[in-house]
């Protein structure tokens, strides 16, 4: 059996720890509810210009304690999901580490607006692209997730051959978490223009 660290005992030792999480979640949860009424709310006007099998009514939230071994909280919405064709925006929590927001776009959506989305904020400071193969990674290692303002038009192609999905991306510091709402949203409103437009 490996031994217990002194660190490990005393923090075992402390409730305080688990409690503190607790609330945290708990909060995060009511962050990402106040965020889907504010994007339910903005999105009205012009709902009946958006894709009609989007759900603009009921977003999901859930939560992990194991991604990477931390704990995370994400919320889609709007969001349609099949099997083969996806077009959704999630707000991603992952403790200890970023509050996200992603634009995810799969199959038909890709050849419907990826272009015209990855044009819209081709020149924008802090969006990024993935460039994974697999579309259910998260962290913002170089090997998912590149700015876009930084890669080549082959690049962007060569990633659109090869996989049939785009994902376009912000990010902020948890610590910023209460005062970016409005910045994830106006990422996905943006988005939402563009999917309008085209």
């Amino acid at each position: 059996m490996s031994k217990f660290t002194t660190q490990e005992l005393d923090l075992a030792s402390d409730p305080t720890v688990l409690l503190i999480k607790y609330r945290m979640m708990e909060k995060v949860w009511e962050f990402l509810e106040e965020m889907q009424e504010e994007i339910r709310i903005q999105l009205i006007p012009f709902q009946d210009k958006l894709p009609h099998e989007l759900n603009l009514i009921n977003g999901k939230i859930s939560k992990g304690e194991n991604y990477k071994r931390l704990p995370y909280m994400m919320l889609d919405f709007p969001a349609f999901f099949t099997k083969d064709d996806i077009l959704a925006f999630r707000t991603m929590f992952y403790w200890g580490n970023f509050i996200s927001s992603t634009l995810h776009l799969q199959g038909n959506y890709v050849k419907e607006y990826g272009l015209a989305l990855i044009e819209y904020y081709r020149n924008s400071e802090g969006i990024y692209f993935c460039v994974n193969s697999s579309p259910w990674e998260y962290d913002y290692k170089s090997n998912n997730y590149v700015l876009l303002n930084g890669l080549c038009s082959n690049e962007i192609e060569e990633h659109l051959e090869n996989t049939d999905f785009i994902k376009l991306s912000m990010k902020f510091p948890v610590e910023e978490m209460p005062e970016r709402k409005q910045d994830l949203i106006n990422f996905l409103l943006e988005g939402l223009k563009v999917i309008r437009t085209n």
